[in-house]
């Protein structure tokens, strides 16, 4: 073929152009482009083909490689069908064929349109260019509104279900469990119950041989929107990553509007912020349990990280310092005792102006202290119910007034201060009118107090959300107590039990640290019902 010229046929076909019927078909375009290289005598050609890819993106295959062998002059001439089928941006288009082609002596020629840039410029084809690119827009705007119709109605917007799941052979609109890689995602909840990050899991699946997901469906015959080259079991952390993220479709859930893409012609991503999702409960069968999406929901917020020793300590994730609020760490060494190991305010370590005071406690002390207490607390639930029921309602309904209490009077200073604003402003303009204050002054003035207003109207309107949230919100007793009728005894604390039990603790400083009458209290925050009296303990040890 190299020692003749080549006549490069070219073919293609987007989804959207499958629904005009067999006119647009690869076959049939292969049919019309044959016949006309033959019967021009165009007898050495050969076909480039892009299927099922859209005429706003030049980065396809076929076309790329059609665009290699012209550049390494193997291609001397090119035939398609009509205008559209070369692409639907039309500067790029005109790129192509009114400069690209003609500095390397390419014969182009577009059957249907009556293209052929050996007969001289043709004056329509700008226009068609043009038109097909409208036809692009158009048809990305009408995909667009039957999207959000769709997404606001509680459909999947994802062509492809997330592992663990296919759709329906009933209803292709619904998800089910696919049992074998469901069962993969179900263990891979277990690992993060235990406190292992993506990383760790990713090493655990691999010595397992247990397929990827590319492979899984690679081995099922699936279609599948992601490749991956090497050995079959060889599981990434951002894959992992990737499943944790998903906790609410884990949990049941539909989660549409999560990404966009910002014009019909970019094919970049980009993640809408969590309050433009929209999220429709139990539409599917879940395939993690409450306890599991909160332990992954709180890997991915705090982003844990092993220590150099390879582990991740059990508490990792969910200490808090008392007084700055920042996250503690666990700290040890390959020299530490097991009872040496502990836990420090990375405030404190960062800056003594962000935490003044030290907040650490032994490991193996906090491990007693919470494991008394939740023996304590389940002990309590199980055997005297409708108490417990009350204290937590109680508990729940003075926090709840304190916090309401803390922001009403944060918000009727905002409004207090944004009034006062307003009267100085009418001022402003006044001293202004009468001259007493000049015309620099006083915008310099009124840029400074406009400026403090839109803050606080912004903290206004922020509180007055959370002010509407929190009175709406209640302890959560009963999925707390479901919990509890699981475990009748707790021999010893594991971090699946802890997943299970505690959403985070927050350690204060200890008084008198260095003496003998060392005492320190946390604040153990239990799913469901936060903190309790009886959920304050204090350690009295000496360290």
């Amino acid at each position: 073929m190299s020692s003749e010229e080549l006549t490069a046929l070219y073919c293609r076909l987007s989804r959207d152009d499958e629904l005009q019927g067999d006119s647009n078909s690869i076959v049939n375009q292969k049919k019309i482009l044959e016949k006309y290289a033959r019967e021009h005598g165009y007898s050495n050609f050969k076909f480039y083909v892009d299927d099922g890819i859209s005429g706003t993106t030049f980065n396809r295959p076929g076309f790329q490689q059609m665009i290699a062998d012209i550049e390494a002059g193997l291609v001397k001439r090119v035939i398609i069908k009509d205008m559209s089928r070369f692409g639907r941006d039309y500067l790029q288009v005109g790129m192509y064929t009114e400069i690209m082609f003609p500095e390397h002596d390419i014969h182009f020629i577009a059957v249907n349109d009556g293209v052929d840039s050996t007969q001289g410029d043709n004056e329509f084809m700008p226009f068609r260019n043009i038109i097909n690119e409208w036809y692009a827009k158009d048809t990305s705007k009408k995909i667009r509104a039957v999207m959000k119709v769709k997404g606001n109605a509680g459909e999947h917007l994802t062509v492809l279900p997330p592992y663990g799941y296919m759709k329906s052979s009933d209803d292709k609109k619904q998800w089910v469990k696919d049992e074998e890689a469901a069962q993969v995602v179900y263990e891979i909840g277990l690992y993060i119950m235990d406190g292992l990050g993506p990383s760790q899991i990713a090493r655990k699946l691999t010595e397992r041989k247990i397929l990827t997901p590319a492979a899984y469906y690679a081995s099922k015959g699936r279609t599948t929107n992601v490749t991956k080259k090497g050995s079959p079991y060889a599981w990434d952390s951002s894959t992992i990553a990737d499943i944790m993220d998903r906790w609410r479709e884990y949990l049941g859930h539909t989660v549409n509007f999560k990404t966009r893409k910002k014009s019909y012609k970019s094919k970049k991503t980009l993640h809408n912020p969590e309050s433009e999702w929209k999220i429709f409960d139990n539409t599917h069968e879940a395939i993690w349990t409450e306890a599991i999406a909160d332990a992954a929901r709180l890997a991915r917020q705090t982003r844990r990280r092993p220590t150099k020793m390879g582990e991740m300590g059990m508490f990792s994730g969910m200490m808090f310092c008392a007084d700055c609020g920042s996250i503690m760490y666990q700290c040890r060494a390959t020299n530490f005792r097991r009872d040496q190991e502990y836990y420090l305010c990375s405030g404190y370590r960062k800056s003594r102006d962000v935490c003044g005071q030290t907040h650490s406690i032994r490991t193996v002390i906090l491990e007693e202290l919470v494991l008394q207490n939740l023996r304590e607390i389940v002990s309590f639930a199980s055997q005297r119910k409708d108490d417990f029921v009350k204290m937590v309602m109680d508990a729940d309904m003075r926090q709840r007034n304190q916090d309401l209490a803390k922001r009403q009077k944060t918000l009727a200073d905002a409004e207090k201060r944004i009034a006062e604003l307003d009267t100085i402003f009418k001022r402003l303009y006044e001293d202004t009118i009468s001259g007493k204050l000049s015309d620099e002054r006083f915008q310099k003035l009124s840029t400074d107090y406009e400026k403090e207003q839109h803050q606080l109207q912004d903290v206004a309107a922020a509180l007055r959300d959370e002010i509407e949230a929190e009175e709406q919100k209640s302890a959560n007793v009963e999925r707390f107590l479901s919990v509890v009728e699981r475990y009748t005894e707790i021999p010893e604390l594991t971090p699946c039990i802890l997943h299970e039990f505690v959403e985070k603790i927050v350690v204060h400083a200890a008084s008198d640290p260095k003496g003998k009458n060392r005492t320190q209290e946390i604040d153990i925050y239990y799913k469901g019902i936060g903190a309790l009296e009886v959920s304050k303990v204090t350690s009295s040890r000496q360290e």
